[in-house]
């Protein structure tokens, strides 16, 4: 199994990831750059990886949560990937990598802006659905709780935890181990996008 995982939901992180070990991974954290770069760092992956195209059996794609721009050109990007080679494309909560590398209870958390968090519990597994919350709403609701991800340093007056980077690589793992809770390769925005459609034009008659 050669798989391609791809996350665009905090940053980019893109790896590729086989079932015999080998492991080439690359992050970014740009914010607004998706749609000029995480093109360009899926050729650079499998130009490291001494792969091509072709070689990747698997896509393994972050449906997030994250912001409309981002997780947008991520699934574009794995859906027409997938669609080239006709292979397979898996969606997993993003929330899930860093749960899965972190290894024990936590509620994950990422940067949401708008002064809020996206966040999930873990278990033994994902405890729910993802959400979106104000950062004293989630610390009244987990007292004690050990926040982690990137999104653990945003509020320190209200929460704190360990902070942990997304990477795409954990996404691979999952899905190699079969453990992964796979989810519709649907965007989790968790509210709607700031764009709108515009209203019908203004009538200029009196």
């Amino acid at each position: 199994m050669k798989v391609l995982a791809i996350d665009t939901s905090a940053g980019i992180s893109v790896a590729y990831v086989t079932s015999e070990g080998r492991h080439v991974e690359k992050e970014l954290d740009a914010h607004n750059l998706h749609g000029e770069l995480t093109v360009q760092m899926i050729h650079d992956v499998l130009a490291e990886a001494q792969a091509s195209p072709a070689d990747v059996t698997d896509i393994v794609i972050g449906v997030g949560p994250g912001p409309y721009t981002g997780l947008r050109v991520g699934i574009a990007c794995a859906t027409i990937f997938g669609f080239a080679r006709s292979i397979p494309v898996h969606g997993i909560c993003s929330l899930d990598a860093v749960a899965h590398d972190f290894g024990e209870p936590c509620i994950v958390v990422t940067n949401a802006r708008r002064k809020e968090l996206y966040w999930a519990q873990y278990d033994h597994g994902r405890v729910g659905e993802p959400q979106v919350s104000l950062p004293h709403e989630l610390a009244a609701a987990f007292p004690g709780a050990t926040f982690v991800g990137p999104g653990a340093d945003l509020y320190p007056e209200v929460l704190s935890g360990q902070v942990i980077g997304l990477r795409a690589s954990a996404l691979a793992d999952l899905f190699i181990s079969g453990v992964a809770q796979l989810v519709p390769i649907t965007p989790l925005y968790l509210r709607a996008p700031d764009a709108v459609e515009p209203g019908k034009p203004k009538s200029v008659l009196l």
